[in-house]
Protein backbone atom coordinates (compact mmCIF):
# COMPACT_ATOMS: atom_id res chain seq x y z
CA UNK A 1 0.00 0.00 0.00
CA UNK A 2 1.33 3.44 -0.95
CA UNK A 3 1.87 5.69 2.05
CA UNK A 4 1.49 9.32 1.06
CA UNK A 5 2.89 12.00 3.33
CA UNK A 6 0.47 13.96 5.50
CA UNK A 7 0.54 17.81 5.64
CA UNK A 8 2.89 17.86 8.65
CA UNK A 9 5.35 15.55 6.89
CA UNK A 10 5.14 17.60 3.69
CA UNK A 11 5.93 20.80 5.59
CA UNK A 12 8.81 19.07 7.34
CA UNK A 13 10.21 17.91 4.00
CA UNK A 14 9.80 21.43 2.62
CA UNK A 15 11.84 22.83 5.51
CA UNK A 16 14.60 20.34 4.75
CA UNK A 17 14.75 21.30 1.07
CA UNK A 18 14.46 25.01 1.84
CA UNK A 19 17.35 25.00 4.31
CA UNK A 20 19.87 27.54 3.03
CA UNK A 21 17.66 28.46 0.06
CA UNK A 22 15.38 31.10 1.52
CA UNK A 23 17.73 33.75 0.16
CA UNK A 24 16.99 32.51 -3.36
CA UNK A 25 13.21 32.35 -3.00
CA UNK A 26 12.95 35.63 -1.09
CA UNK A 27 14.93 37.47 -3.79
CA UNK A 28 12.71 35.93 -6.46
CA UNK A 29 9.60 36.98 -4.51
CA UNK A 30 10.89 40.54 -4.14
CA UNK A 31 11.86 40.86 -7.81
CA UNK A 32 8.45 39.61 -8.91
CA UNK A 33 6.50 41.94 -6.65
CA UNK A 34 8.68 44.96 -7.42
CA UNK A 35 8.00 44.47 -11.13
CA UNK A 36 4.25 44.15 -10.52
CA UNK A 37 4.36 47.20 -8.22
CA UNK A 38 6.16 49.26 -10.88
CA UNK A 39 3.50 48.30 -13.41
CA UNK A 40 0.79 49.43 -11.00
CA UNK A 41 2.66 52.69 -10.31
CA UNK A 42 3.06 53.42 -14.02
CA UNK A 43 -0.64 52.91 -14.60
CA UNK A 44 -1.56 55.05 -11.58
CA UNK A 45 0.68 57.83 -12.90
CA UNK A 46 -0.93 57.63 -16.32
CA UNK A 47 -4.39 57.63 -14.80
CA UNK A 48 -3.63 60.67 -12.60
CA UNK A 49 -2.36 62.58 -15.62
CA UNK A 50 -5.74 62.16 -17.28
CA UNK A 51 -4.64 59.57 -19.81
CA UNK A 52 -6.54 56.79 -18.12
CA UNK A 53 -9.80 55.38 -19.42
CA UNK A 54 -11.92 52.27 -19.09
CA UNK A 55 -10.13 50.73 -22.07
CA UNK A 56 -6.68 51.49 -20.60
CA UNK A 57 -7.81 50.05 -17.26
CA UNK A 58 -8.87 46.80 -18.93
CA UNK A 59 -5.62 46.65 -20.90
CA UNK A 60 -3.55 47.25 -17.76
CA UNK A 61 -5.25 44.51 -15.76
CA UNK A 62 -4.99 42.13 -18.71
CA UNK A 63 -1.24 42.74 -18.96
CA UNK A 64 -0.73 42.44 -15.21
CA UNK A 65 -2.88 39.30 -15.18
CA UNK A 66 -0.77 37.66 -17.92
CA UNK A 67 2.54 38.61 -16.30
CA UNK A 68 1.38 37.27 -12.92
CA UNK A 69 0.46 33.95 -14.53
CA UNK A 70 3.87 33.63 -16.16
CA UNK A 71 5.58 34.47 -12.88
CA UNK A 72 3.52 31.74 -11.16
CA UNK A 73 4.72 29.25 -13.76
CA UNK A 74 8.32 30.35 -13.18
CA UNK A 75 7.89 29.87 -9.43
CA UNK A 76 6.59 26.35 -10.05
CA UNK A 77 9.74 25.56 -12.05
CA UNK A 78 11.99 26.99 -9.34
CA UNK A 79 10.30 25.01 -6.55
CA UNK A 80 10.42 21.83 -8.64
CA UNK A 81 14.18 22.27 -8.71
CA UNK A 82 14.31 22.89 -4.98
CA UNK A 83 12.10 19.90 -4.18
CA UNK A 84 14.23 17.69 -6.43
CA UNK A 85 17.53 18.82 -4.85
CA UNK A 86 18.60 20.56 -8.05
CA UNK A 87 20.23 23.99 -8.36
CA UNK A 88 17.85 26.91 -7.97
CA UNK A 89 18.48 30.59 -8.65
CA UNK A 90 16.44 33.75 -8.11
CA UNK A 91 16.75 34.46 -11.85
CA UNK A 92 14.50 31.44 -12.45
CA UNK A 93 11.60 33.81 -11.74
CA UNK A 94 11.95 34.78 -15.42
CA UNK A 95 12.20 31.19 -16.72
CA UNK A 96 8.61 30.91 -17.99
CA UNK A 97 8.94 34.10 -20.03
CA UNK A 98 11.10 32.04 -22.39
CA UNK A 99 9.71 28.53 -21.84
CA UNK A 100 6.09 27.31 -22.16
CA UNK A 101 4.82 30.89 -21.92
CA UNK A 102 1.63 30.24 -23.87
CA UNK A 103 0.62 27.36 -21.59
CA UNK A 104 1.27 29.45 -18.49
CA UNK A 105 -1.01 32.21 -19.79
CA UNK A 106 -3.79 29.80 -20.74
CA UNK A 107 -3.63 27.94 -17.43
CA UNK A 108 -3.73 31.25 -15.59
CA UNK A 109 -6.78 32.36 -17.60
CA UNK A 110 -8.70 29.18 -16.76
CA UNK A 111 -7.82 29.01 -13.06
CA UNK A 112 -8.26 32.71 -12.33
CA UNK A 113 -11.39 32.83 -14.47
CA UNK A 114 -13.00 30.00 -12.49
CA UNK A 115 -11.98 31.62 -9.21
CA UNK A 116 -13.55 34.89 -10.38
CA UNK A 117 -16.82 33.08 -11.08
CA UNK A 118 -16.94 31.90 -7.45
CA UNK A 119 -16.70 35.57 -6.41
CA UNK A 120 -19.74 36.64 -8.48
CA UNK A 121 -22.28 36.17 -5.62
CA UNK A 122 -20.17 38.48 -3.45
CA UNK A 123 -19.83 41.06 -6.22
CA UNK A 124 -23.57 41.04 -6.92
CA UNK A 125 -24.40 41.34 -3.21
CA UNK A 126 -21.97 44.25 -2.83
CA UNK A 127 -23.46 46.11 -5.81
CA UNK A 128 -26.97 45.63 -4.42
CA UNK A 129 -25.90 46.88 -0.99
CA UNK A 130 -24.08 49.85 -2.53
CA UNK A 131 -27.24 50.93 -4.36
CA UNK A 132 -29.69 50.07 -1.57
CA UNK A 133 -28.11 49.58 1.88
CA UNK A 134 -30.13 46.88 3.60
CA UNK A 135 -29.40 44.26 6.24
CA UNK A 136 -30.44 41.49 3.86
CA UNK A 137 -27.64 42.47 1.48
CA UNK A 138 -25.10 42.39 4.32
CA UNK A 139 -26.14 38.79 4.98
CA UNK A 140 -25.81 38.08 1.27
CA UNK A 141 -22.31 39.56 1.28
CA UNK A 142 -21.33 37.39 4.24
CA UNK A 143 -22.61 34.33 2.38
CA UNK A 144 -20.79 35.54 -0.74
CA UNK A 145 -17.51 35.76 1.17
CA UNK A 146 -17.94 32.17 2.38
CA UNK A 147 -18.77 30.94 -1.13
CA UNK A 148 -15.76 32.79 -2.54
CA UNK A 149 -13.36 31.34 0.05
CA UNK A 150 -14.59 27.78 -0.48
CA UNK A 151 -14.69 28.18 -4.26
CA UNK A 152 -11.22 29.68 -4.55
CA UNK A 153 -9.76 26.98 -2.29
CA UNK A 154 -11.50 24.24 -4.27
CA UNK A 155 -10.28 25.54 -7.65
CA UNK A 156 -6.77 26.07 -6.28
CA UNK A 157 -6.60 22.49 -4.96
CA UNK A 158 -8.22 20.93 -8.02
CA UNK A 159 -5.71 22.50 -10.41
CA UNK A 160 -2.76 22.41 -8.02
CA UNK A 161 -0.62 20.28 -10.40
CA UNK A 162 -1.18 22.49 -13.48
CA UNK A 163 1.86 24.77 -13.35
CA UNK A 164 4.15 21.91 -12.34
CA UNK A 165 2.90 19.72 -15.19
CA UNK A 166 3.77 22.48 -17.66
CA UNK A 167 7.46 21.95 -16.86
CA UNK A 168 7.42 18.28 -15.90
CA UNK A 169 5.71 17.30 -19.17
CA UNK A 170 6.51 20.04 -21.71
CA UNK A 171 5.28 17.84 -24.56
CA UNK A 172 1.72 17.79 -23.16
CA UNK A 173 -0.81 20.25 -24.54
CA UNK A 174 -2.69 22.84 -22.52
CA UNK A 175 -6.00 20.95 -22.51
CA UNK A 176 -4.30 17.68 -21.60
CA UNK A 177 -2.56 19.34 -18.65
CA UNK A 178 -5.84 20.66 -17.29
CA UNK A 179 -7.61 17.33 -17.80
CA UNK A 180 -4.85 15.53 -15.89
CA UNK A 181 -5.21 17.71 -12.80
CA UNK A 182 -8.45 16.19 -11.42
CA UNK A 183 -7.08 12.68 -12.05
CA UNK A 184 -3.87 13.44 -10.18
CA UNK A 185 -5.68 15.10 -7.28
CA UNK A 186 -8.27 12.34 -6.88
CA UNK A 187 -8.08 11.17 -3.28
CA UNK A 188 -5.76 14.04 -2.33
CA UNK A 189 -8.12 17.01 -2.39
CA UNK A 190 -8.81 17.09 1.35
CA UNK A 191 -5.13 16.70 2.22
CA UNK A 192 -4.22 19.57 -0.09
CA UNK A 193 -6.94 21.75 1.44
CA UNK A 194 -5.68 20.94 4.94
CA UNK A 195 -2.16 21.85 3.87
CA UNK A 196 -3.30 25.29 2.74
CA UNK A 197 -5.45 25.81 5.84
CA UNK A 198 -2.54 24.87 8.11
CA UNK A 199 -0.83 28.08 6.99
CA UNK A 200 -3.56 30.34 8.41
CA UNK A 201 -1.48 31.14 11.55
CA UNK A 202 1.43 32.20 9.35
CA UNK A 203 -0.90 34.30 7.19
CA UNK A 204 -1.86 36.11 10.40
CA UNK A 205 1.85 36.69 11.02
CA UNK A 206 2.02 38.30 7.56
CA UNK A 207 -0.79 40.66 8.54
CA UNK A 208 0.70 41.51 11.94
CA UNK A 209 4.10 42.19 10.34
CA UNK A 210 2.42 44.43 7.72
CA UNK A 211 3.65 42.12 4.96
CA UNK A 212 7.29 41.98 6.09
CA UNK A 213 7.05 38.22 6.69
CA UNK A 214 5.33 37.54 3.36
CA UNK A 215 8.45 36.51 1.36
CA UNK A 216 9.35 33.83 3.91
CA UNK A 217 5.80 32.61 4.51
CA UNK A 218 5.05 32.39 0.79
CA UNK A 219 8.35 30.58 0.17
CA UNK A 220 7.47 28.02 2.84
CA UNK A 221 3.95 27.60 1.45
CA UNK A 222 5.11 27.19 -2.15
CA UNK A 223 7.76 24.67 -1.13
CA UNK A 224 5.20 22.65 0.87
CA UNK A 225 2.69 22.61 -2.00
CA UNK A 226 5.41 21.49 -4.39
CA UNK A 227 6.32 18.68 -1.97
CA UNK A 228 2.69 17.52 -2.11
CA UNK A 229 2.78 17.43 -5.92
CA UNK A 230 6.10 15.57 -5.98
CA UNK A 231 4.91 13.07 -3.35
CA UNK A 232 1.79 12.26 -5.37
CA UNK A 233 3.69 11.90 -8.64
CA UNK A 234 6.49 9.80 -7.19
CA UNK A 235 4.11 7.33 -5.54
CA UNK A 236 1.45 7.19 -8.27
Amino acid sequence: MKEYKNPAELKSQARVHMFGRYGVTVRAYIWMNVILLILSWLFASMNNSGAGSLVSLIIFYAIRFIISGVFTSSLAYMYLNIGSDMPAYASMIFYAFKNQTDKAVLVCMVIDGLQLITCLPLIVAYMLYKNTPQTAFIVMMAAGVLIAIIGILYITVLFLPAYYLIHDFPDRGFTEILSLCPKIMKGHMSKAAMLYLSFIPLFLVEIISLGAAAPWVDSYLNASVCELYLDIMRRS
